[in-house]
């Protein structure tokens, strides 16, 4: 069973909900920068799998933007970093031997001006474990990382190395909110097509507050962060999730999605190139640490003064 529903933050506060079956009897975006809408468009194909939580076998669930908001008429919630988006029309589940096919009718590139050179965010209802007073020391996840393949055609898949869906980052819906299992709705949407930095490591969350975390995601809505050239692929239209046959487990999908590009030599992504700009760089001259703004900003690892010229070239 790995369907995680609001099973930890209720039993945090002392309720007695506890099975996925029960709550799925009771329930029934950024623009992108190319243009067009940044969501995958069609399903392409769904096996349930064995062991797939019940109720949750709508595959075009995925379709369109990540959830921000979950459990309404039953336990209506924020989706948060801690509090995962769990309604039967929300996602959809992936059991042992399992897939999930979606594709874009827009291709995703290969974008050297992604921020941090992520080019496709996947979401999942992975969520951090939390103890009343940061995400835990070490930190813990509720996560089941499911495999990810991508193809430019539909008929040659490339696996993507060292990336799993329903896994880092979970999914994180506002901006202002101050508790993770708020009961109403935030006033600043995260940006479903930022991805957070992924040199961040599990590691990196342990002990942090919800505001640290919300600091260490930067605007970022969360997502596993695909980047393309690990596979060598300038593009591509589809994506495939699976589950192993002897997984153990079954893992939920909500979303995917392009990622937008940055205007090169924009280290906050305010969409202005100028003196902020410029000390965020500087101050991240050298090798970038994990959870730093972009301002590695021709993706070689390594911040120095053709960064810095990139930046002064497109000065606003």
């Amino acid at each position: 069973m790995s369907l995680r529903c609001t099973i930890v933050p209720l039993a945090i506060a002392g309720g007695a909900m506890s099975i996925c079956s029960w709550l799925s009897a009771l329930t029934t975006a950024a623009p992108s920068a190319r243009g067009d809408d940044p969501w995958a468009d069609q399903i392409v194909a769904y096996d349930a799998g064995l062991g797939a939580a019940p109720g949750y076998a709508d595959a075009s669930t995925t379709l369109g933007h990540p959830e921000r908001f979950t459990g309404e008429g039953v336990f209506p919630g924020a989706v948060t970093a801690f509090n995962s988006a769990f309604g039967t029309d929300e996602i959809v589940s992936i059991g042992e031997g399992g897939m999930l096919e979606v594709r874009f009718d827009t291709p995703v590139l290969d974008d050297s001006d992604n921020p941090y050179g992520i080019d496709l965010l996947i979401f999942g209802n992975a969520l951090f474990v939390f103890d009343g007073a940061g995400v835990g020391n070490p930190a813990g996840l509720f996560a089941d990382p499911a495999s990810i393949e991508v193809s430019a055609d539909g008929l040659m898949w490339f696996n993507v190395p060292g990336v799993f869906a329903d896994d880092l980052f979970p999914t994180e819906g506002y901006l202002d909110l101050t508790d993770p299992f708020a009961t109403a709705p935030g006033l600043v949407e995260s940006d479903f097509t930022r991805p957070v930095d992924p040199a961040l490591s599990l590691d990196d969350f342990a002990g942090l507050t919800y505001a640290q975390v919300l600091s260490r995601y930067r605007g970022s809505g969360g997502g596993a962060g695909v980047d393309l050239a690990s596979v060598g692929l300038p593009a591509i239209s589809h994506v495939r999730i699976t589950v192993p046959a002897d997984a153990g487990f079954n893992a939920e999908i909500d979303a995917f999605a392009d990622v937008a590009p940055r205007m090169p030599g924009d280290a906050d992504l305010d969409g202005i190139i100028n003196v902020t700009d410029l000390l965020l760089l500087l101050s991240g001259w050298g090798v970038p640490s994990p959870g730093s703004p972009p301002v590695d900003m021709n993706g070689d690892g390594i911040v120095n003064v053709s960064d810095l010229l990139i930046l002064l070239a497109n000065w606003s």
